[in-house]
């Protein structure tokens, strides 16, 4: 795979996959699998542009995790596109230009609501006046029941805890990943040793509360679970995410760690001792096994 910054020349020709795609969602990936498709049948690479910054929000993953999830779809080249002013000042005839200046694209793979240029004023039917229209190709982001994946439900199942809702619309289960850095020792004095990680400052927050998840060690699953949040019950504020890994027993310290999420356990709760805690700790082993 060849990631480039906006303006560096790809090797060949390009069908190319237009998007934001900072979920990588069901729709997202339709689109970037069609492009794939369309690359193969005509001995071409394929390609996605995508973008960053630009928006108040935060993302559902971060550019690596975006990069890492588009690789996983057998995308050729990836090229990033920081939204800076300069650039979203530009018509959509101006961005087409540019674009084509750069690039050999010879067909474009996006969603049917695909919007680009200074106001969204260009959307699918300017990328058929610009290219053709044997040479756009559209798919639908609708799930059953005609629902549109999108980042913002996404976000908004990860605001209520709905982990099962989001990683429906993701098709595959929602993540984390971060270098694993010390903590206060805490959890091993209990026997809860725990990996701290840090979340990059993108990525849009996860609800507060103890998840069932996973992780991968050496090519290995270990089943987890996952503090995220503050630690009221030893005065804790700092919102962290710590894991508990089954079974696992090796030095994580500088690695980077990804923590897949399958369910939402419970709250945080502040407990009268640190017995309590304990107690409720061993409780939720349950869902390791």
């Amino acid at each position: 795979m060849i990631i480039l910054n906006y303006g560096e020349k790809a090797p060949e020709n390009l069908i190319l996959a237009l998007g934001y795609f900072d979920a990588v969602h069901k729709g997202h990936v339709a689109v970037l699998e069609k492009a794939v498709c369309v690359a193969k049948e005509k001995g071409l690479l394929s390609g996605a542009l995508i973008f960053t910054g630009g928006k108040a929000k935060k993302d559902v993953f971060t550019l690596e995790e975006r990069i890492r999830k588009i690789s996983s779809l057998k995308v050729d080249v990836i090229i990033i596109k920081a939204l800076d002013r300069a650039f979203m000042s530009k018509t959509k005839g101006e961005f087409l230009a540019e674009l084509s200046s750069y690039y050999n694209v010879q067909a474009v793979v996006s969603g049917e609501d695909f919007t680009f240029g200074k106001g969204a004023l260009g959307n699918v039917q300017t990328l058929i006046d610009f290219f053709g229209k044997d040479k756009v190709f559209t798919e639908k982001l609708l799930g059953n029941g005609e629902e549109k994946y999108s980042s913002s439900n996404i976000k908004e199942a990860l605001t209520n805890g709905d982990i099962a809702l989001a990683n429906a619309y993701l098709g595959s289960d929602y993540f984390i990943s971060g270098e694993v850095l010390k903590g206060k020792g805490l959890g091993r004095t209990l026997g809860f040793p725990t990996a701290n990680q840090k979340i990059d400052s993108s990525k849009h927050p996860i609800k507060s509360g103890v998840y069932s998840t996973y992780v991968f060690i050496d090519g290995k699953r270990y089943n987890s679970i996952t503090n995220c949040g503050a630690q009221p019950t030893v005065n804790g504020e700092e919102y962290t995410v710590e894991t508990y890994i089954a079974k696992f027993n090796g030095d994580l310290y500088n690695k980077v760690l990804t923590v897949y999420f399958k369910d939402r356990i419970r709250d945080i709760e502040k407990f009268s001792s640190v017995e309590e805690l304990t107690a409720q700790l061993e409780k939720d082993k349950r869902y390791t096994l």
